[in-house]
């Protein structure tokens, strides 16, 4: 097939993807990237700023809700631009260019997040007025997070706020990003996060940074592959170990979808177990686990709806304050039982 060839088929590649996933309709879809593409072709520009017009249009249009009266058809569903984005970034070669788009596709939901909901001032939840608050800010400041989206949508949170202290976190953070990918070589197919302009291990990014702190949330993308999830993350931990003796390890526990919205295995009783296995494996091997899930679950165990900002599992900078506030809880316990063992 020439090139235009590709070019001629790709809108209806995209928009056939975007309607399976969204409701978005086939014939609107395709009629928009018809469009689109042939007036990036005649700019010249990369397929890249095609694909990103997929996750864009996506941001801005989804499927009702069910029981919704049809005034809302243009309501939302932004929980699927990771699977449009992960559609997009294997068409997209270069490694960089992979990345960009993710985060792109994240900035854009954590913007109409702010716009919603509003953000709480993070210098309110994040104190700095006793000396226990000092050394609690100065162990985030020599801490990364590493995740998967979720953690990109705290690390977009941090970024925005008005706070030093979360604004000096560091991040490894990418969408689709996860336990089993992590362990894959750097290639065009990989989706490891950025860091100085490149993919690398995220390992080797750790030890780049100098980090002293580390904290790992994975699982989203995880639990729907295969039964080796819990493997694979210690292998993850390990060479980051190997790469950086001295580093503390934390693991974060996975977070519930909202009721009954699960996929698959990815569904809030398998999340349950896979994070018990966790808090298991963290405390066999010494590393310190922080519960995300109970603080933003309802009476049920589920994420409750005001946490939520797509119908799924992603959530609302009313989530990342829990975030926040359980963080700073967390390694007040731990720095202090750390004083007290000497």
């Amino acid at each position: 097939m020439t090139e235009k060839g590709k070019y001629r088929f790709l809108p209806n590649r995209i928009s056939g993807g975007i309607c399976r996933m969204s409701g978005v309709c086939r014939r609107k879809a395709t009629r928009f990237f018809a469009q689109e593409s042939r007036g990036i072709m005649k700019k010249g520009l990369s397929i890249a700023v095609l694909i990103g017009l997929s996750v864009a249009m996506l941001l801005g249009a989804g499927s009702p809700d069910a029981g919704s009266t049809g005034t809302e058809e243009q309501k939302l569903l932004p929980a699927k631009a990771e699977a449009v984005g992960s559609i997009a970034v294997t068409m997209v070669k270069d490694t960089n260019a992979k990345g960009r788009l993710m985060e792109a596709a994240q900035e854009m939901e954590n913007r109409r997040q702010e716009a919603a909901s509003g953000l709480q001032e993070p210098a309110e939840i994040l104190p700095d007025n006793t000396a226990e608050d000092a050394v609690i800010n100065s162990y985030l400041a020599d801490s990364v997070i590493i995740g998967d989206s979720i953690v990109l949508g705290y690390r977009n949170y941090c970024m925005k706020s008005g706070n030093e202290v979360l604004k000096g976190i560091k991040f490894l953070a990418a969408g689709s990003f996860s336990a089993h990918n992590a362990l894959w070589p750097v290639s065009s197919e990989s989706v490891h996060p950025l860091y100085q302009g490149a993919q690398r291990p995220v390992w080797e990014s750790v030890a780049m940074m100098g980090a002293k702190n580390v904290f790992i949330c994975f699982g989203l993308n995880d639990l729907n592959i295969d039964d080796d999830t819990i493997e694979c993350y210690r292998q993850v931990i390990d060479n980051i170990v190997t790469a950086s003796p001295e580093v503390n390890i934390h693991i974060i526990s996975m977070t519930y979808t909202l009721k009954d919205k699960g996929v698959g295995k990815l569904n809030n009783d398998n999340i349950r177990d896979y994070n018990s296995r966790l808090a298991e494996m963290a405390e066999e091997n010494g590393w310190g686990f922080v519960d995300l899930a109970a603080p933003l679950a309802n009476e049920e165990g589920n994420l409750k709806p005001e946490y939520c900002s797509d119908n799924f599992v992603h959530q609302t900078p009313k989530a990342y304050d829990i975030w926040t506030e359980t963080l700073h809880a967390y390694l007040g316990n731990f720095l202090a039982e750390k004083e007290n063992d000497g």
